[in-house]
Parts: C-alpha cells; structure tokens; sequence
C-alpha cells in the first residue's frame, strides 16, 4: 500500500485538529460536551506537541467515541498543509477546521471508490472509477484545491455514482 494509499490516523504529525474541530454532545461515547472550534478540555501540550491527557484511558473516562472515530489519514495531510498550527496562531483555528473536514470527505471518498475495486464491475464503470480516483488523488493537496474539491460538490457526486453501483455488490443470505 502507498503512502496515498494510506488511510491510517497519525496523531503525532497532526495538530489535534478531531480534539479541536468535531463537536459532540456528553453521552455513553463521551463525557462532556464539547462545540466545534472548541479544543477539548483532555487536550494538554506535551514534549512533543499536543496531545490527550488521558489517551491511555479513554475508554474508562467515558471517551469511547474518541477511541472510535478514524480521520482516515486527513489529520496530518491538513496539518501539513501549513506552515504552523491553531495552537501556535490562533487565526488558523477555523481554516484549518476547514480543510480538515474537507480533507476527510476527500479521504472518505477515496477509500469508498478503493473500496470498489474488490467489485466486478463492468469495463465502463471501472474507467469512470479510476477517472473519479485520479481527479482525487494529486500528488500533492493544496488548500485551494481542497475548496475546489467541495466547491465542485465531488462528495456528493462521487457518493451517487457509488450508489449507482448496488447491483454490482454481492448479496448475501
């Protein structure tokens, strides 16, 4: 699998942008409120950056929400994306949170479509999924094209042309 390819979470090359940008409501997944642009109150800086003060005991704090929610790799391809960090320039706050949630629609939209190459679709369908792939997959992301990407309403495109594969999906019994 490539680094493109690569739709794991990398917490300590990202700037905590989940901790920062999601909202959530105190619940069994967690236990506290918390709106978005909002860092979260477990966040403390460390010797190597941000982190969650209670990382190793999530779960018992009543934090299994954090545990299991996946970025799928848009974490720290956002946070690379910039010279320096929310925490560091408080003007970022809501441009990063930006391209984060556009980053992980552009991450979800890749895996789905990878995903669908385990189907056996029909010649046709498959160009139009490595045509869908190549438009979102550069070498290289820039702010700018994140924007385009959701200007371009690809997320809901790429979701209907997805949809338009259930004939293709093997029916189980």
């Amino acid at each position: 699998m490539t680094d493109a390819d690569d739709f794991t979470s990398d917490c300590a090359n990202c700037a905590a942008l989940c901790c920062l940008a999601l909202a959530f409501d105190a619940d069994a997944s967690f236990a506290h409120d918390k709106p978005a642009g909002v860092a979260c109150h477990n966040l403390a800086a460390t010797e190597v950056g941000l982190g969650c003060a209670i990382h190793k005991d999530l779960t018992q704090k009543g934090y299994s929400g954090c545990v299991a929610y996946q970025c799928l790799g848009a974490g720290q391809r956002t946070t690379a994306l910039f010279d320096t960090t929310w925490r560091d320039d408080p003007k970022l706050t809501v441009p990063m949170m930006d391209a984060f949630r556009q980053m992980r629609s552009v991450q979800k939209c890749r895996q789905l479509l990878l995903a669908s190459q385990a189907l056996s679709l029909p010649r046709d369908l498959e160009m139009q999924r490595d045509s869908w792939l190549d438009r979102i997959t550069p070498d290289i992301w820039s702010l700018a094209a994140l924007e385009q990407f959701e200007l371009d309403n690809t997320e809901t495109e790429v979701t209907m042309w997805l949809r338009g594969l259930a004939n293709y999906v093997p029916q189980t019994t």
